[in-house]
């Protein structure tokens, strides 16, 4: 079982690398829009400083959010999906391994981007620290609630925004934490309470959203 997971993992990494628009697309996303609030605001660097740790933290989830509707359609379409079930791999397991490729191929490259963001929004460097190891656990977050939202949509032709309806209220909570955990060391107050709170979010997403979108993709292949 774990020689199928790897080769899994691997397979979808190797696919996402071939078709490295969706691996730059999300960047690009990020850089264009953080462009603009010094020229919509008009603000200087102690606006921009407040409402970095916000910015920061909405452009990761869109730009993961909109990676998100094809990390099971392609599967399903060419009939991959069955083929997992038939070789035996557990679906949770099948599901586990996808996650996992799309975080390393958008959520990985979101994380490593973000001092870039963080820059052009003057964030105070002491507070890299923080929001790098709050989005180290985040964005796996994203990727195994998105299989979930992904499962549940995968066999329609544009799910997309139906997809963002299914998961944003999941996802809020852990934008809240996260953007709570930088603000506080932003403000100089400690941030370990919010980022208990998501790693407490990581280890329920880990636990349950395999099942679930096992579940999703059981029913959709009936």
């Amino acid at each position: 079982m774990g020689m199928k997971f790897w080769v899994l993992l691997q397979r979808d990494v190797l696919v996402a690398w071939r078709k490295k628009s969706n691996i730059y697309q999300p960047l690009v996303f990020q850089l264009l829009i953080v462009t603009m609030f010094p020229l919509g605001l008009g603000a200087g660097a102690q606006t921009l400083q407040k409402i970095a740790p916000a910015v920061v933290w909405i452009l990761a989830l869109i730009s993961t959010l909109i990676t998100l509707e094809n990390i099971f359609k392609d599967d399903y379409e060419d009939g991959s999906l069955g083929l997992y079930v038939l070789s035996g791999l557990p679906l949770p397991v099948a599901v586990l391994a996808k996650a996992g490729a799309h975080w390393l191929t958008t959520g990985l490259p979101v994380i490593l981007f973000a001092p870039v963001i963080a820059v052009l929004l003057h964030l105070p460097g002491y507070a890299y620290g923080v929001l790098m190891l709050s989005l180290l656990m985040a964005t796996p977050i994203f990727s195994l609630l998105g299989t979930v939202g992904s499962a549940l949509i995968m066999n329609l032709k544009n799910g997309g925004m139906l997809l963002s309806v299914l998961i944003m209220p999941l996802l809020a909570p852990v934008l809240i934490f996260g953007a709570g955990a930088v603000l506080e060391t932003t403000l100089g107050n400690n941030p370990n309470g919010h980022l208990a709170l998501l790693a407490g979010c990581f280890v329920l997403a880990l636990t349950l959203a395999p099942l679930a979108a096992a579940a999703a993709i059981k029913v959709n292949l009936e």
